[in-house]
């Protein structure tokens, strides 16, 4: 949940010994919208969050984020938004045998990197007008 983007998702799965106290307290901008953005990837749904940076010189997007149904267990579902842990587990097994998968997604314009989790990480260069200051 970290990874996607969602510091009080994550805050709940976590006891205050394994650092629920960080992710209650710390909301960095990216951090604090939960699910603020998806994109399909592999032919996958996923929920998560971006981020631009240079990387030699050359402007990225990073998108890290989670398939989106196992994103919604975890974050919790209707009015009470209570996490439902089991059936993140059944269906994260259940997808084992077709994960990880890595591929170029001609879509997205970059790599795709799928893990066991469920969990995604994509990098693509982006135009970035520049200006004089």
């Amino acid at each position: 949940m970290a990874f996607a983007g969602s510091g009080r998702a994550t805050a709940q799965l976590l006891t205050k010994r394994q650092g629920s106290e960080f992710f209650k307290t710390f909301e960095h901008p990216s951090a604090g919208s939960v699910q603020d953005i998806g994109h399909t990837l592999l032919g996958d749904e996923f929920a998560g969050t971006d981020h631009i940076f240079r990387l030699n010189g050359t402007h990225v997007e990073a998108f890290s984020g989670v398939q989106k149904d196992l994103f919604e267990y975890l974050a919790g579902r209707g009015d009470t938004r209570t996490p439902q842990v089991s059936q993140w587990r059944a269906q994260t097994h259940s997808r084992r045998s077709s994960l990880p998968r890595t591929g170029w997604d001609s879509d997205w314009g970059g790599p795709v990197s799928i893990h066991q989790d469920g969990t995604v990480l994509a990098i693509r260069p982006v135009s970035v007008t520049k200006t004089n200051r």
